[in-house]
């Protein structure tokens, strides 16, 4: 279903990015429509698939945010995206890319040590030409989860290290410190 938007729609949308839980009495008042009005606004933008879902977005101590690039043979590409794509609770997100036969995972593990294991198990898999994993070091933006202002005042300084996790097409890992600013 097609439907266009106006600038109500696109504020109600804006206000339950950062709230999904926001009431629609809430939703009415800061739009200035009833609640009734409201609820039948979000339910239409529900009906045309503007809005998808609604989600809890959980974030544990310690967790480890990772991006996942897998290359894989033309020949095997759709058994490794249907593999990827059941094997793990792990694995949030997965889109593919223009890149020729290459598919970005989203991943979230408990530890590093789960975030290695998972890349290594993906690039076991017959297919697989290269997998290459960078972990997160901060979210800067994140709709999912709300939004947040950046506000760190870090940033990658000449001399800062950092570890990137790289798997290659045996199945074999390896870590390796990263200066920021080197080459």
């Amino acid at each position: 279903m097609d439907r266009s938007m106006d600038r109500t729609d696109e504020k109600i949308l804006q206000l339950l990015q950062g709230n999904a839980r926001m009431s629609f009495e809430e939703l009415g008042r800061q739009i200035g429509m009833s609640r009734v009005a409201a609820k039948k606004r979000v339910r239409k933008l529900e009906e045309a698939g503007i809005i998808r879902g609604y989600n809890t977005c959980i974030s544990r101590p310690g967790e480890v945010q990772a991006f996942i690039d897998v290359e894989a043979t033309t020949v095997k590409f759709e058994e490794i995206l249907r593999y990827v794509s059941t094997r793990t609770e792990y694995i949030r997100q997965i889109f593919c890319l223009f890149k020729r036969n290459h598919i970005l995972l989203v991943a979230v593990t408990p530890t590093p040590e789960e975030l290695r294991y998972l890349a290594n198990v993906i690039a076991k898999q017959d297919g697989i030409v290269r997998v290459t994993c960078d972990v997160v070091s901060e979210v800067i933006k994140d709709v999912y989860g709300g939004v947040r202002r950046y506000e760190s005042e870090w940033e990658p300084q000449r001399g800062d290290e950092y570890l990137v996790f790289k798997g290659n097409a045996d199945g074999t890992g390896s870590e390796e410190a990263v200066e920021a600013g080197g080459t």
